[in-house]
């Protein structure tokens, strides 16, 4: 899905309109595809053994448009959850929702592999409508006056369940049918009888009814016994079974997974032809320590994922463990020998590279450390012109701190030097008078790039992506062939520890209030006594915060301090008795 969504002219092709990754313990995606205006969702259930197939189960789930027309046809249940307030937001994140979510679930899902890696099968079962028929109806009490909203005996939920569960199976397909270059060589469909839900007083029955089916659709690409993934339907008969080399039954001879085998993306020749300029805008993303780069960065990937558009994104972290990464949704390329500006000569242009040779974004961002000085990156620009387009840099600037941040490091000076834009983040936390003295100091070292106020890293990306910007300081001979500070010429260190062991919340809340000045910046993935959930902690300037880290299943736990000046073994020191081990 993720591979078939980077390739822009494709995706439209064969039907995706959007795609997202759940944050939490189980394996889960959002989805938006052509011709639904609700979102599909599709959990991982597990994995099994089956024949020599390894064969990975997982629920589909499709949530309606509070507005769509199937919102009349789910329960009165789901229907009454569709018109709450954030309905589409929490659709979002619905595995953290069970409740609610169940009443959406529509059919199952399976995609298998066999051992020896030589086919791959995918298939859909379900309810042709799921039924619930209330018997004592359902009455509800308006201005006074009972509302009858389903008569006794009435339907409750009439949910063209498969129907709908084989739209997406459609576009999922197609899209395996494209990575794979190949066509389906296999085709089983069954049916049997199927049931309705009656709802009473004492709970829920079912009954047999003869307009409702169980339906099961197995796919088959390569090589590999798929009869062996044929699971049991009881009381099923074969509609259709189809090998290669036969007769496509004419009920499927028009879906889309028999063609997109041959579907190609533009290549970069077709669109000049077309007087198009092929190559991904790139955005350099720059800030000092803690201002707010990585919360922009989500924003800006929401935004583009909601039109269909995907982002690249090229990232580096000073420390021995990238934290940044980890608080994303989408794959990223990190760099993690150094940071950017110290040792990334060649290495930017290989991770470019090696995005474009796998995928097509629409666009690229080069996220540095907050350690980095971004004049560095302009000679690497001119090699990747053939590639890439340099859109702009855009400088996060945390005003809480960027008085005292700017009279301690030369590096933030330089950072604002090479904006093209500056982001002027955390406005809701200094009052209007120290606003305005920021944005000053921000202009007097860089009076040509516009300044905008935000507030947790929330900008409009069209003020970004695409900026009309102009040839300034910033951006041409100002960092032309020379060598511009560092953090190693500003003293800078970065300690990182792993944590073996949960940490004692009292103790290390305590350690931390006793931190020294030199230490400006903590950021980590801990876990208190008591408490076995993953909890991200972000320090900056004597200020901490600590929330719930977005992916859990992660397992990695650490902490890093960046400071200035002091010994390095005090500095270690520090780290090892703020998590409470003994040196």
């Amino acid at each position: 899905m993720m591979r078939t969504n980077f390739v822009p002219v494709v995706r439209h092709v064969i039907g995706w309109r959007g795609l997202q990754h759940v944050p939490g313990q189980e394996e889960s995606w959002t989805a938006k595809i052509r011709g639904r205006d609700g979102v599909y969702g599709v959990a991982f259930a597990g994995a099994d053994l089956v024949h020599g197939w390894i064969q990975g189960r997982f629920s589909l789930y499709y949530f309606p448009h509070p507005y769509e027309e199937l919102v009349e046809r789910c329960s009165l249940r789901a229907a009454v959850v569709t018109q709450e307030e954030g309905y589409m937001s929490r659709v979002r994140e619905f595995t953290s929702w069970p409740e609610a979510a169940g009443l959406f679930r529509i059919a199952d899902l399976t995609v298998s592999l066999d051992a020896r890696k030589q086919g791959v099968g995918l298939g859909v079962e379900g309810s042709s409508v799921l039924r619930c028929i209330s018997g004592p109806g359902v009455v509800a009490r308006r201005d006074g006056h009972e509302v009858t909203l389903i008569e006794p005996g009435g339907v409750d939920s009439d949910f063209p369940a498969f129907e709908t569960a084989l739209e997406f199976f459609n576009v999922l397909a197609s899209s395996i049918t494209f990575n794979l270059v190949q066509c389906p060589v296999f085709l089983d469909e069954r049916q049997s009888a199927g049931q309705e839900t009656f709802a009473d007083a004492f709970g829920l029955t079912t009954r047999p009814v003869e307009d409702i089916h169980e339906r099961a659709l197995t796919l088959g690409y390569g090589q590999g016994d798929f009869i062996d993934l044929l699971g049991p339907l009881e009381g099923s008969g074969n509609v259709h079974a189809w090998w290669s080399g036969n007769p496509i039954p004419e009920v499927w001879r028009q879906c889309p997974w028999w063609s997109t085998d041959r579907l190609r993306a533009p290549s970069p020749v077709d669109r000049k032809t077309l007087g198009l300029d092929g190559r991904p805008p790139l955005i350099i993303l720059t800030g000092f320590l803690g201002s707010g780069k990585t919360s922009f960065l989500r924003h800006f990937i929401e935004y583009q994922t909601q039109r269909s558009r995907f982002v690249a994104v090229v990232q580096n972290e000073i420390g021995s463990v990238g934290l940044d990464g980890k608080l994303l949704d989408y794959a990223v390329t990190e760099i993690d020998e150094g940071c950017v500006c110290c040792s990334l000569a060649g290495s930017l242009k290989r991770a470019v590279h090696g995005i474009l040779a796998d995928f097509d974004p629409d666009c690229i961002i080069v996220e540095t450390t907050g350690l980095a000085n971004p004049m560095n990156l302009l000679d690497e620009m001119e090699e990747l012109e053939d590639l890439v387009r340099h859109d702009c840099t855009l400088t996060v600037v945390d005003a809480v701190n960027a008085e005292a941040t700017l009279a301690e490091h030369h590096l933030a000076t330089e950072q604002i030097r090479a904006a093209d834009i500056v982001m002027l983040n955390k406005q809701d936390l200094v009052d209007q008078e120290r606003l305005d003295a920021v944005v000053r100091l921000v202009r007097e070292r860089n009076p040509h790039a516009p300044v905008f106020t935000t507030t947790n890293g929330e900008l409009h990306p069209a003020l970004v992506l695409d900026a009309e910007t102009h040839p300034t300081a910033s951006s041409c001979e100002l960092g032309r062939g020379l060598q511009h500070v560092s953090h190693i010429h500003e003293g800078l260190w970065s300690k990182s520890v792993r944590l073996h062991r949960p940490l004692q919340r009292e103790t290390f809340l305590e350690m931390v209030n006793l931190l020294p000045a030199s230490v400006f910046r903590a950021k980590g993935v801990i876990e208190f006594e008591g408490s076995p959930q993953a909890l991200l902690f972000q320090y900056v300037g004597g200020r901490y915060e600590i929330s719930l880290f977005p992916s859990p299943s992660d397992s990695d736990r650490f902490l890093t301090l960046i400071g200035k000046g002091g010994d390095p073994h005090a500095a270690s020191e520090a780290i090892l008795n703020i998590c409470g081990y003994a040196s």
